[in-house]
């Protein structure tokens, strides 16, 4: 395989790249685009495909980011120019582009390691106090480079570790922006899929409950055997299944849903994950549609929903923005692939990033255990960036 074989190559600040196991996407400069900042409604999407068509888009293939907090304004863009065909299976040691990797000038954590063990301390009092069972609470690292990120080097980088999940660069719209310039672009690879449509059916993914890998294939091993039986991993899982499983029946017609997860790897780390599949009732639900319904699915979030997305925003010192939100595409038919904006960094185009990583806690959690496992996250992008 060489490196050709992505769509990653001149990659600009503007431009499209999104990938999941079996297709990739890749938008080429931004003349004609549709660019929008607008609350992810049905009737909005609506519009930018209506607008797309009377700029004379054939066939319109929509790119989006829905924020954390899905009362505020997602960022979609529907290029005039996109190409796509499948993914590649495996990228090998030699797909690299000429150039180098940038250095890190400075990095400075949001907020610091023993800020956010005391975070996991005060929910570990909220679930004794009672009321809500699990809160997912992130954290952020800022880095500053010495010069601009090589795109296509950090995109090979992210589809080397995380081959069989969802590797993207979406930009980021303002209501400030302005000429051709974005705001910014997400940048990542996540591993968990919300919700793919074709047609009539349905695909969903939720993961929640992992371990940090290990280099020593005997401890690797024991490690995806553990968490397998873990009860706090699989009583965290289960709140998430669960919650999924009941808003897709008011979806749904059919679903399929396994007795039990199964074990997962990226590169970093072991995952428990549901496969869901279902059918419909109504086919004029786009992925989109069904994707909102779902989100913030406790993987994310928490449970009760409600009640921990309120403690995340007493908790964590800043916001969230597009992490832990939505990233994906549709056609104007409504099929198309959302997967959840993790592994990530906001990119502000030039020299400065923020990294982000979370963790879901319940009853039980160690909040060293979790500083450990939100810095392995991390340590995955930053291991690509430089």
């Amino acid at each position: 395989m060489t490196k050709s074989s992505w769509l990653v190559d001149g990659m600009e600040n503007g431009d499209v790249f999104f990938a999941s196991p079996s297709l990739q996407w890749r938008s080429r400069g931004l003349q004609d685009a549709v660019r929008s900042h607008v609350p992810a409604t049905a009737t909005a999407v609506k519009g930018l495909f209506e607008e797309a068509r009377s700029k004379g888009h054939a066939e319109p293939v929509m790119f989006g980011l829905v924020p954390f907090d899905p009362s505020l304004k997602a960022s979609f863009t529907i290029p005039s120019q996109v190409a796509f065909t499948p993914s590649v299976h495996g990228v090998s040691a030699h797909a690299q582009p000429n150039g180098h990797k940038p250095s890190v000038l400075n990095r400075r954590p949001v907020p610091a390691p023993e800020v956010y063990g005391d975070m996991v301390r005060k929910a570990l009092d909220l679930y004794a106090a009672g009321g809500v069972s699990k809160i997912v609470l992130s954290r952020a690292l800022d880095v500053e480079l010495d010069t601009p990120l090589n795109y296509e080097y950090l995109l090979l980088d992210l589809l080397r570790r995380n081959a069989h999940g969802y590797t993207f660069a979406v930009p980021i719209w303002s209501d400030e922006a302005t000429g051709e310039r974005p705001a910014a672009v997400m940048l990542g690879a996540s591993p968990e899929l919300l919700v793919r449509r074709e047609g009539d059916q349905v695909f969903i993914n939720p993961l929640a409950g992992s371990i940090p890998r290990h280099a020593d294939p005997a401890e690797d091993k024991a490690r995806k055997e553990g968490l397998a039986i873990s009860e706090k991993d699989l009583r965290e899982h289960g709140y998430v299944v669960r919650d999924i499983v009941r808003i897709l029946k008011e979806h749904c017609d059919e679903l399929e849903v396994p007795d039990g997860p199964s074990v997962i790897g990226t590169d970093a780390l072991w995952h428990l994950s549901t496969f869901i599949t279902g059918r419909l009732k109504n086919p004029e639900t786009t992925a989109l549609d069904l994707a909102c319904a779902l989100h913030p699915t406790p993987a994310i979030c928490g449970f009760p929903t409600a009640t921990a997305f309120q403690h995340i925003k007493e908790l964590e010192p800043f916001e969230r923005e597009y992490f832990a939100g939505l990233v994906g595409w549709q056609r104007e038919s409504g099929d198309g692939e959302w997967a959840l904006t993790l592994r990530c960094a906001r990119y502000d185009g030039d020299r400065t990033l923020r990294l982000y990583a979370g963790a879901g806690t319940v009853a039980g959690s160690d909040p060293e255990s979790e500083i450990r496992e939100t810095a392995t996250k991390m340590e995955t992008f930053m291991r690509a960036i430089a």
